[in-house]
């Protein structure tokens, strides 16, 4: 057979070279192998001529050999079997090192099997991907174990001192006044006595234990013997090598110091975040001390830890309030990539008094385990309309707290706002998390009720992360579905995700619900969402939160209540 046909162009063959990948045609009868492009053939494997390829028996004297009998398999399962096969694997030093994917597919020409296949370099692939990976593990700034390491290890080890096999414990050394040396030398410098600190620590401890950053300025050191002269020895030398010298940085010599909190591993440490969450505590009592300084573990170490927390977090919120300090960022919810916004979620912020943003995770959960969120939920609806009377050509969506829905008190005081701006209303639509919804329906049909008689819109948030029955979802009277985001993100690349939303999009059909796709962060996602029929598109792709939109004169934030 000639190649040409197979081939269909020279053109192809020459992109093929451009890209650095090589096309061929395999015949098992002849056992010859016949490359479109001979030069890129040649190139990818780094020979001057592509005729030491053309006998097939010659291609596997180019791979490492431990990628010799896999790529074999592979050929020979496609041809009796799928009839495809892809692989990557690795040249071996003769050939350049170079890592290639091998995709090849068996066709019948002229009644005889022959392989048609493309090799391609992936060598920045596999950076990438070794990258990554090193990324999931270690920390990139001081080259120690990450957090998520540090707790798979310390799982590790607690699963020997139940057993009765080790002994163990666990400090959190944290460097006192980085935020000064931010501040008075920039965050470079910050970055250098981080790494410095993290170098003296490893030599403190002899690498006898293991060592992890857990924290910005905080690290993990797992120690194998749980005695307390063992355990205060190594904090003594840790603390020492801080004392012992300067730290020498672009801005001149820096003194360090680091403040130690400890735990025991013991059989009735619950678990390797109770471990953690006990080191934080003890950490805290030393910080409260003073530079320098230590602290043990003990139950009485915990509960006045979570006391103050609790305090000081609750003065935090409550002064916020107070200080007309709470704010809205707005994210567009937009119809489709391009098409003018009108509509917008309200994502409540939080202002330091040093005037730093403060994101919702920070202080939102805080808020919630204190029983306070009632008083941001009420905050953000009286934000909401606010801009919702100044600005007539917005719509906007705020969001609910189960604690507020639950609570008849607050519940009432929120349905009354809503009736004293009733000339609003028909442009907010509440969210309440689907998970909120399902933990008590009754409550939530009742609440639902109310708003939308009084003009709202109703919306269920993260659609998908719980399990909202039929029946339910047709005694709620939804008017808009957001799905959870999670099954959102990268749909284009997921046939899983994708069988998930298109189900979800005909459940919202059958109901008569508008559909809102979260989380889209990119221009394929964003294409296929819209193929599928989503109404309405948010995520970053589309806009990130904003304080103050075009459509603001002055921002939200500059009004008060």
């Amino acid at each position: 057979m000639a190649v040409k046909p197979v081939f269909e162009a020279e053109n192809l063959a020459l992109a093929l070279s451009a890209a650095g990948q090589a096309l061929f045609e395999f015949d098992p009868q002849t056992n010859r192998l016949v490359w479109a492009e001979p030069n890129a053939a040649s190139g990818l494997f780094g020979l001057e001529s592509q005729k030491q390829l053309e006998d097939a028996n010659a291609l596997p004297d180019f791979l490492d050999n431990s990628f010799v009998i896999e790529r074999q398999s592979a050929v020979e399962e496609a041809q009796t079997g799928s009839g495809s096969y892809c692989l990557e694997y690795r040249l071996n030093e003769r050939a350049g090192a170079k890592w290639v994917e091998e995709r090849g597919t068996w066709m019948e020409f002229d009644g005889r099997p022959k392989l048609i296949g493309v090799i391609r370099r992936i060598d920045d692939q596999k950076k990438r991907e070794q990258r990554l990976s090193y990324l999931a593990s270690y920390d990139e700034l001081t080259g120690q174990l990450n957090r998520s390491s540090c707790k798979e290890t310390l799982t590790c080890a607690l699963d020997g001192v139940k057993a009765g096999t080790r002994s163990g414990a666990l400090l959190l050394v944290g460097i006192d006044s980085v935020g000064e040396i931010n501040n008075d030398f920039g965050f470079d410098i910050a970055d250098q006595v981080i790494v410095e600190v993290a170098s003296r620590i490893e030599a403190a401890i002899l690498n006898q234990v293991i060592l992890g950053r857990v924290a910005g300025t905080k690290f993990n050191v797992i120690l194998n013997d749980g005695s307390t002269d063992s355990l205060l020895s190594i904090a003594r030398q840790i603390m020492n090598t801080m004392r012992e010298s300067l730290v020498h940085t672009r801005a001149g010599g820096i003194g360090v110091s680091v403040c130690i909190g400890a735990t025991k591993l013991t059989a009735q440490t619950l678990s390797a975040a109770a471990a953690m969450a006990e080191t934080e505590a003890a950490f805290d009592t030393a910080r409260r001390k003073g530079p320098s300084s230590f602290e043990l573990f003990s139950e009485e170490t915990e509960t006045v830890s979570r006391r103050r927390k609790n305090t000081e977090l609750s003065d935090v919120i409550l002064t916020a309030l107070n200080d007309r300090r709470l704010f809205l960022a707005y994210q567009p919810i937009v119809a489709d990539v391009g098409v003018p916004c009108t509509k917008y979620e309200c994502l409540v912020r939080m202002r330091s008094p040093d005037g730093q943003e403060i994101p919702a995770p920070a202080f939102v959960p805080a808020a919630e385990r204190l029983g306070l969120v009632h008083l941001l939920d009420r905050r953000v609806l009286e934000l909401a309309t606010q801009v919702l009377a100044r600005i007539p050509d917005i719509e906007l969506n705020v969001n609910l707290s189960w604690e507020t829905v639950k609570d008849p008190v607050w519940a009432e005081g929120y349905l009354s706002h809503l009736r004293a701006n009733r000339h609003v209303t028909p442009r907010l639509t509440i969210e309440l998390t689907e998970t909120q919804v399902v933990d008590a329906i009754e409550a939530s049909i009742e609440f639902v009720s109310a708003i939308k008689e009084i003009g709202c819109s109703f919306a269920i948030d993260d659609f998908g992360a719980g399990y909202t029955s039929f029946r339910n979802l047709k005694a709620l009277d939804i008017d808009v579905l957001k799905i959870d985001g999670s099954f959102v993100s990268g749909v284009a690349e997921s046939r899983e995700n994708q069988l998930f939303v298109r189900t979800l999009l005909d459940l919202a059909r059958n109901f008569g619900m508008k559909t809102v796709a979260e989380w889209v962060d990119n221009e394929s996602d964003a294409a296929l969402l819209k193929a599928f029929g989503v109404d309405y598109l948010q995520g970053f792709y589309l806009g990130k939160p904003e304080e103050k939109p075009e459509w603001s004169e002055t921002g939200p934030s500059a009004m008060t209540a």
